[in-house]
């Protein structure tokens, strides 16, 4: 396996009313509630195979208690490749390829101990992210959530990127983009408003909301290229959720979304 070469754009992480446990590093940066580029994949002519990915992230456990976790894994926009296969590891686990939109291994959770580091030595792990592909031509976004396992709310999430070689895609596909803002009121028990902006390029745009566990829960068609969504959240149970923009299919970014008693 090759080292991959990232580069981070961070987006605003806010504490809404509870500690966070867990942090997510990589390369040294806090990229906890970011996204992380991966944009050196492709075929391998040299030794025609598949090109094999890996991204090595660190779990800081910041309390000076231990912290039983688990990981939750969704994609959020893109399709895997008939022969590509995305997996992860941690804690001391690695677990098989799964094709699932979202996903999260069962059995015990792991465990981090406390005011420490994974990985910690041989055989351990943060987060391991491998996606293994071979000619992808469109890009693949993928959601990490860590979550404290005995503590509600108390979550950490960092957004993969994995960009495709767009091999006979159209230019004004590839360019789409936008923005989004953080929703407002944020905690919320009755309506949000989250207002977006596609450029020229955009054909299409959604908001889709997910819970903790990556279930999609609601889903927002866009009809114009500019405007504010107002959202009726007081249909969702309290807690964490997520909202990602999405534009051509392609998912821009993802942000959080607290839903307060009723």
């Amino acid at each position: 396996m090759k080292k991959i070469f990232t580069s981070v754009i961070a987006l605003a992480f806010t504490s809404f009313g509870f500690a966070q446990s867990i942090h997510i590093y990589e390369g040294g940066v806090d990229v906890t509630g970011s996204t992380v580029y991966d944009t050196a994949r492709g075929y391998n002519f040299s030794t025609q195979s598949m090109d094999l990915t890996v991204l090595e992230l660190e779990l800081h456990n910041t309390t000076s208690n231990s912290v039983s976790y688990k990981v939750n894994r969704t994609i959020l926009s893109g399709t895997l490749p008939m022969a590509s296969q995305l997996y992860f590891c941690t804690g001391v686990q690695c677990y098989s390829p799964n094709p699932a939109i979202t996903w999260t291994p069962g059995g015990a959770p792991s465990t981090i101990a406390a005011n420490s580091t994974l990985p910690s030595g041989p055989g351990t792990y943060g987060i391991s992210a491998h996606y293994d592909d071979s000619l992808a031509t469109e890009d693949v976004v993928v959601l990490y959530r860590v979550y404290n396992t005995a503590v509600a709310g108390d979550t950490a999430f960092v957004t993969v990127r994995y960009v495709g070689i767009n091999v006979g895609i159209e230019e004004n596909t590839s360019l789409a983009g936008g923005t989004v803002s953080a929703a407002y009121p944020n905690p919320s028990a009755s309506f949000t408003s989250i207002k977006y902006d596609m450029n020229q390029y955009a054909q299409k745009g959604k908001i889709v909301f997910y819970d903790m566990l990556g279930k999609k829960v609601k889903e927002i068609e866009l009809t114009e290229k500019q405007g504010i969504a107002k959202v009726d959240v007081s249909e969702f149970n309290s807690g964490i959720y997520f909202y990602s923009f999405i534009v051509n299919d392609r998912a821009i970014a993802t942000k959080k979304l607290v839903v307060s008693s009723k």
